[in-house]
């Protein structure tokens, strides 16, 4: 019997993986909860910015998706490697694809099904401004959102919204009122992040539009970030 210390190769292997997958995954995560920190709870969004700061902006988002597609391809080399390696080791195989479905799911290179909201966003004043969206996008991730979608834009970590009120821009595509946001995740309480004091569907009432928050059993996100 080998001594505690001496681990098979097999297991070490797996144990690699496994760090190497949850270590992509937290990084996702961490990018997730921070897009646009700086901006969500700026009703003005970006509209004060200078060139500059634009440039500045979308460089840093640039760096991190970069580093986001490194990890999606360390992933999915590890996946690789343990299924051509150890056939056997089904469920670690396994474990390994899902973490993997994972980051693709948060990087928003695949399309997504499943249960959700579905939100309509109506401006007829154009007051709603991208904080507004920015804001509900934060809220929605801190409420479990797995994928989101808006107004066919795929909503990643490094998506960037921009403009000023009834002007607005989602990595470089304008918006057409009425909005509409799609989301995958739990509904209740996705439902419950927009609804709240103070969140989108109060915020959206005040600028004197409407948001309108439905629950369903199937959502479909199909817009796909090309890389």
């Amino acid at each position: 019997m080998a001594g505690g210390g001496d681990a098979a190769p097999g297991d070490r292997r797996k144990a690699w993986v496994s760090r190497g997958l949850t270590g992509a995954l937290t990084l996702v995560l961490g990018f997730g909860a921070t897009v646009q920190i700086q901006e969500t709870r700026n009703p003005g969004g970006l509209t004060g910015a200078t060139q500059e700061d634009l440039v500045a902006i979308l460089d840093t988002q640039k760096s991190e998706e970069d580093s986001l597609r490194r990890q999606i391809a360390d992933a999915q080399q590890a996946v690789g490697n343990l299924g051509a390696s150890d056939a056997n080791s089904g469920r670690a195989l396994s474990e390994a694809q899902n973490r993997a479905a994972a980051i693709a799911l948060l990087a928003g290179t695949v399309p997504a099904t499943g249960p959700g909201v579905r939100v309509t966003i109506t401006d007829p004043v154009g007051r709603v401004t991208p904080g507004m969206l920015l804001s509900a996008v934060e809220d929605l991730r801190g409420a479990g959102a797995e994928a989101m979608q808006l107004d066919g834009v795929r909503v990643v970590a490094s998506s960037y919204v921009v403009g000023s009120p009834g002007d607005v821009t989602v990595d470089g595509l304008r918006l057409e009122e009425p909005y509409e946001l799609l989301v995958i995740g739990p509904g209740d309480d996705l439902a419950a992040a927009l609804t709240a004091s103070g969140s989108l569907v109060s915020d959206v009432s005040r600028a004197g539009g409407t948001a309108d928050v439905v629950e369903s059993e199937r959502i479909e996100v199909t817009a796909v970030v090309h890389h």
